[in-house]
């Protein structure tokens, strides 16, 4: 099965750095990385690359029965491809599929973005519940009935600060796509990592925003707590980091000044 892996090289390659390894989230593909992030850590002189998981964006595999293991696996994948073990970084669902990848194989640091815990969806759906209904049914609407049936509005809150225009949510619309309904249900309650309290990990950061109505700031600390890393969290910054126009950059800021603080 072929996955579709998008790279963007440093034109002057740091000799210290693992390679990156980026891992995108529900509803999107490896596309979502190279809006803003792969050029800014290939300036850093950061080798990087982001990998569709099977059924997303150009990679191939039946995307309607693919679980969360089938994903782990891709992720191994491409993490071989690099031939050595890389810093990965996940976003979201993507940040669940990073930790179970970083229980199991070597990898250089982990950087999850606003994942999902390794709980599941339960603290997200309360959360939602709570606090914006709406989004939570549009949510429902989007993975049943796919992007056409929600508005760019609800993808605006869902995902992005005030800071980002509408005709951003318009480019992104055309952009997303179905997910996995076998996923849907294993994030439900998915099976945790095996983790023993001597297990070896790399270096972890966990970062996400306060202002994330799609999870609670306790998801994160649950995530951190789990995997004895550290965590960040950033005032006012919303679930789609990567992409907002206010945040992009201060987290990416803040990943490269903690990728080199730990000599990577």
């Amino acid at each position: 099965m072929k996955l579709e892996i998008l790279r963007s090289q440093p034109s002057q390659p740091a000799p210290n750095h693992p390679p990156i390894l980026f891992v995108h989230g529900s509803y999107c593909a490896a596309w979502i990385w190279s809006e803003r992030f792969m050029p800014y850590f290939s300036d850093q002189g950061y080798s990087c690359n982001a990998v569709s998981l099977r059924g997303h964006g150009g990679s191939e595999g039946t995307l309607a029965w693919a679980s969360l293991a089938d994903y782990v696996d891709d992720v191994a994948t491409a993490a071989a491809d690099l031939g050595t073990p890389p810093i990965v970084i996940g976003h979201s669902m993507g940040g669940l599929v990073a930790q179970h990848y970083l229980v199991a194989h070597p990898a250089a640091a982990g950087v999850l973005l606003a994942p999902l815990p390794p709980s599941g969806l339960t603290s997200s759906a309360m959360h939602m519940s709570m606090f914006s209904p709406d989004v939570l049914w549009q949510l429902g609407l989007l993975q049943s009935l796919g992007p056409d049936a929600v508005s760019p509005e609800i993808i605006h809150r869902a995902f992005f600060s005030d800071s980002t225009p509408g005709d951003a949510i318009i480019h992104l619309m055309p952009k997303l796509q179905g997910e996995s309904q076998r996923v849907s249900t294993d994030l439900l309650c998915p099976d945790q990592p095996n983790l023993s309290s001597d297990h070896p990990l790399p270096p972890i950061l966990v970062l996400g925003g306060d202002a994330d109505l799609f999870l609670p700031t306790s998801a994160f600390r649950e995530t951190a707590t789990f995997l004895r890393g550290e965590l960040q969290i950033l005032p006012g910054a919303p679930h789609g980091l990567m992409l907002d126009h206010a945040w992009w950059q201060p987290t990416a800021d803040a990943v490269i000044a903690w990728l080199k603080a730990k000599g990577l």
